[in-house]
């Protein structure tokens, strides 16, 4: 539905309620492939023409693909997408946008039509961002591995060195802060992703590396005396768990375990081939 005319562009069905448009997912092919055709003017180098670089099938695969995570958001957590997180999608990148000609020219490539930028552009963004979010930190899909690290904790509290320890040596001072390239290119590729602790990079023969400074005052209440060991770090990705070795005012040596929770791919799978 246009803001100017009140007409319904092609491609939209009327739902029973008359209060919502939805699109046919032949149109979301169409319009989908608009919108990429507009970003494709702004890739360097795009000597192949478009059609050659992205037949129709790709975004029939791309449609079917999105409306079935839709569905898994649904199924698995109870969640769906309304007007309101759709109008607050469309008004954050509005607001956030790093590309603003890109962006105006996605918008044009749709009309200029609020509603259809929201269900075509918005929409796989928030399916997407909410299905990743909800998976990461669903007690249940990865109630394996944390319970790895539960017994993992365990032994090292009785002093025993679980399977597949690792040594690693972490800088006590809080990382340089980072430059402003470094900050928005983080924004951008992460704006809307919960915070969670990241993992330290592998000890290198030339000293101690620096952790996150989430990580580091984690590590300094839990981590006092050799044999102090922390509770479970759930991070995005994985469950991890320190024991102290040794202490000084640079650096905390501790032994680690880390265990990958269940990859998002492979679940995604079986969630929608599931009945």
């Amino acid at each position: 539905m246009t803001g100017r005319t009140g007409t319904v562009p092609a491609g939209f069905l009327a739902a029973a309620s008359g209060l919502q448009l939805l699109l046919t997912p032949a149109a979301r092919v169409d319009y989908e492939r608009a919108v990429e055709r507009t970003r494709y003017q702004f890739v360097i180098g795009n000597t192949k023409p478009f059609d050659e670089v992205y037949p129709r099938s790709v975004f029939e695969k791309r449609v079917q693909s999105e409306l079935a995570e839709e569905k898994v958001l649904q199924k698995a957590f109870g969640l769906s997408v309304t007007p309101k997180l759709l109008l607050g999608e469309f008004q954050r990148i509005e607001k956030t946008t790093k590309a603003p000609e890109q962006w105006e020219a996605i918008k044009s490539a749709l009309g200029n039509d609020r509603r259809l930028i929201e269900e075509v552009f918005c929409r796989p963004l928030l399916v997407d961002r909410a299905l990743r979010g909800k998976f990461a930190f669903d007690q249940k899909i990865h109630a394996g591995p944390h319970q790895k690290a539960r017994e993992a904790r365990a032994e090292f509290l009785a002093g025993k060195a679980p399977r597949g320890v690792s040594v690693l040596l972490l800088r006590r001072a809080a990382q340089p802060s980072p430059t402003t390239d470094e900050l928005l290119g983080e924004a951008k590729k992460d704006s809307d992703l919960p915070r969670v602790i990241q993992p330290p990079k592998k000890e290198r023969e030339t000293g101690p590396v620096s952790v996150d400074p989430e990580l580091a005052a984690v590590l300094e209440k839990e981590l006092r005396r050799p044999g102090d060991v922390t509770t479970i770090l759930e991070e995005r990705d994985q469950f991890r768990v320190f024991r102290l070795l040794a202490v000084t005012k640079e650096a905390w040596r501790v032994e680690a375990v880390v265990y990958p929770k269940v990859d998002f791919d492979a679940w995604l799978k079986r969630a929608r081939t599931s009945p």
